[in-house]
């Protein structure tokens, strides 16, 4: 069972809404909903696949964006995904659609609004809470290696089982499944109060999930470092003896005091620092694997052309209109793009074939040993080359599969990351 929630309700309309007018109202909600109060991280208004306006409310990490739609007769459409972030999270929200219900001035329509767990029609917590704890039960049955997180997430973090909050144990997942009320702390927002567990919680997902350990290199960096910094601020200023991760805060504060573009507005607070030094004790190793982050490990990315590439958990990325995708630090930068091919005849070339075609288009340089196996065909080389006035050390590879080629450059400041460029050019493949 899958925990989504459903609503419908209905606009007092005069006449049908052109896209223009629904884009616009959705709009005016999302400035409602980011006026509510910093339990909403993020609302904007975006374009589908068929170029419709939907809503994207974000209140919490261990959730996907929950999405408004409406339509020209003005029926207005929810859905979200609550299973992994808790019952609080879906006893709030079911509070915050009515809330935007009155003010809205519109009614849901309860024969079309579905919720599994009967709380938006019932109101009855304890109810919900059972509906979560049997959701993660028949997880944990299921000999997971993830519950909680995307298919395609990606860590490599050595675990039996990664969840939001987290990795756990096969045992603690067996003991769960007969024992569900056992996984009750799985749930980063359990209670639907914004006190200081439910900023705990939050800050922890993030911190597993999106930290990167280490300053910001982009706008998005910068948001989330001081989300994540206001977050632990808010749960220690409403419970100052509660238990807070105190040498990853100030691993977080010391990345956004090596802000060097002011991307984060997160003040140095010297009486903080102090603060966290008292509570946190010496700090661990840095290999200690009870760290909190999956990032601080390679992740396996996925990229456009059903291809996916495995590179260190900190590297800033994003993709181009024209399908190239980047990652990078200050000394590395990876660089991505896809094509496909077809013979004459339509039938799609051999693996040998394609690499042959972008073998043709490698600069000059060091030719690295390449490789056939798997049905792929790797070709490289490498050398330095100048960017910007500076002289870097670039690997310009392609890989072949039967119709398609990945075109991978990577970039590096130190020749002595030579090895790490390789195995990243050699760890890209079709599929996840």
């Amino acid at each position: 069972m899958s925990i989504v929630l459903s609503l419908t309700g209905q606009l007092e309309l005069a006449e049908r809404l052109s896209r223009t007018e629904a884009r616009d109202w959705l709009a005016r909600a999302a400035v409602w909903f980011e006026g509510i109060g910093d339990a909403v991280l993020d609302a904007r208004v975006v374009r589908d696949g068929e170029e419709r306006p939907v809503l994207l409310l974000v209140l919490h990490p261990a959730a996907p964006a929950a999405e408004v739609r409406l339509g020209a007769s003005g029926r207005l459409r929810v859905s979200a995904v609550t299973e992994a972030a808790g019952p609080g999270y879906h006893v709030y929200l079911c509070d915050l659609f009515r809330q935007m219900a009155a003010e809205f001035e519109f009614a849901w329509i309860a024969d079309d609004c579905a919720d599994p767990t009967r709380y938006f029609h019932s109101r009855d917590r304890s109810a919900c809470e059972r509906a979560f704890l049997h959701w993660l039960a028949e997880r944990c049955a299921d000999n997971p290696g993830s519950i909680g997180l995307p298919a395609a997430h990606g860590f490599t973090y050595p675990a039996d089982v990664l969840t939001p909050l987290g990795p756990r144990t096969r045992a603690w997942a067996a003991e769960v499944a007969v024992h569900p009320e056992k996984g009750r702390d799985f749930f980063a927002w359990w209670n639907p109060a914004l006190d200081s567990i439910f900023y705990r919680g939050r800050a922890l997902v993030r911190m597993w999930l999106d930290f990167f350990w280490r300053p910001p290199l982009s706008e998005a960096d910068g948001e989330l470092a001081d989300q994540i910094a206001n977050d632990l601020a808010s749960a220690f200023k409403l419970d100052p003896a509660a238990e807070l991760p105190w040498a990853e805060w100030l691993e977080l504060l010391t990345a956004i005091a090596g802000d060097e573009d002011g991307y984060c507005v997160t003040p140095n607070d010297d009486g903080l620092s102090i603060e966290l030094w008292k509570h946190m004790g010496p700090l661990p190793a840095p290999a200690a694997k009870d760290r909190i982050g999956y990032r601080r490990y390679p992740v396996r990315v996925s990229l456009d052309g059903s291809w996916s590439v495995e590179i260190p958990g900190e590297l800033a990325r994003e993709r181009n209109d024209d399908r190239t995708w980047t990652a990078w630090d200050r000394t590395r930068t990876v660089w991505f793009h896809p094509l496909q091919f077809t013979k004459p005849g339509g039938e799609p070339p051999t693996a040998a074939e394609t690499a042959e075609v972008g073998r043709k288009s490698l600069p000059e340089g060091e030719a690295l040993p390449g490789f056939d196996r798997d049905g792929l065909r790797g070709e490289a080389v490498f050398g330095p080359v100048e960017e910007d006035g500076r002289t870097l050390w670039r690997l310009s590879g392609v890989i072949g599969a039967p119709g398609q080629l990945a075109v991978c450059n990577v970039y590096i400041e130190n020749e002595s990351d030579r090895d790490w460029a390789v195995r990243t050019w050699r760890s890209l493949r079709p599929g996840g």
